[in-house]
């Protein structure tokens, strides 16, 4: 019961303000009729307290992210599925999942009613735009009256890892100059030159060096 009176909502609490207000004046002004009102209004938050409060259900809840690695700017897909353990059925429950900011709003689903071993899944989507690792959850229940004058929550430990990568673009096909080349034999009165070229040692450059050559040297110019 003290659970369920910590519990109250605004719309609870403005009940019993509203109750006060009409005993005292229906004690002020006599009238029977209005503390009969008052009496109304001060029970019903009361008793929304007392069957929330004493509202003991087992709930299990299964959390799955397909798939938990993405690239920047992917959607990843979360089923949330909670089960009734117990024998009896549950109220309204208001499902939250906590999320960090830059996966976006907390989805927020309400469940009318469980009935007992009865299971419900729920789905929803998130997104990011920053790499990194993000924590999805932990999910938090609430426990509420089919009036919303009395709320209580309760939050399963568990969490799940979202890991998002960058973005990966795939590059064209690049043919690779080969280390060594045979040289093709070189045409009569023909000078060719075969050139090697080599990776510089410390540098991500090419060297080029002349490997061999063939023919007849092409005479030198006149000065």
């Amino acid at each position: 019961m003290r659970d369920g009176l910590r519990g109250l909502t605004t719309r609870g609490r403005s009940f019993l303000a509203a109750a006060l207000a009409a005993a005292v004046s229906a004690v002020i002004l006599g009238e029977k009729d209005l503390l009969r009102v008052a009496v109304l209004l001060a029970v019903l938050p009361l008793l929304a307290a007392a069957y929330v409060g004493r509202s003991r259900y087992k709930l299990a809840c299964h959390r799955s992210l397909e798939p938990h690695r993405v690239p920047v700017g992917a959607s990843s897909r979360v089923v949330l599925r909670l089960q009734n353990m117990s024998r009896l059925p549950t109220g309204t429950l208001l499902l939250e999942d906590r999320l960090p900011y830059a996966l976006g709003s907390r989805p927020r689903v309400v469940l009318e009613r469980l009935g007992a071993h009865q299971a419900s899944s729920v789905a929803y989507t998130v997104r990011a735009d920053v790499r990194g690792r993000y924590e999805v959850g932990p999910l938090v229940v609430r426990l509420t009256d089919p009036f919303g004058l009395c709320e209580l929550s309760r939050s399963f430990p568990s969490v799940d890892r979202l890991t998002v990568i960058p973005q990966v673009t795939p590059l064209p096909s690049v043919r690779l100059p080969a280390s060594t080349r045979a040289a093709a034999p070189a045409a009569p009165g023909r000078w060719r030159c075969t050139a090697r070229m080599t990776r510089r040692p410390g540098s991500t450059g090419w060297a080029t060096t002349c490997a061999g050559c063939t023919g007849s040297r092409p005479p030198a110019p006149a000065s």
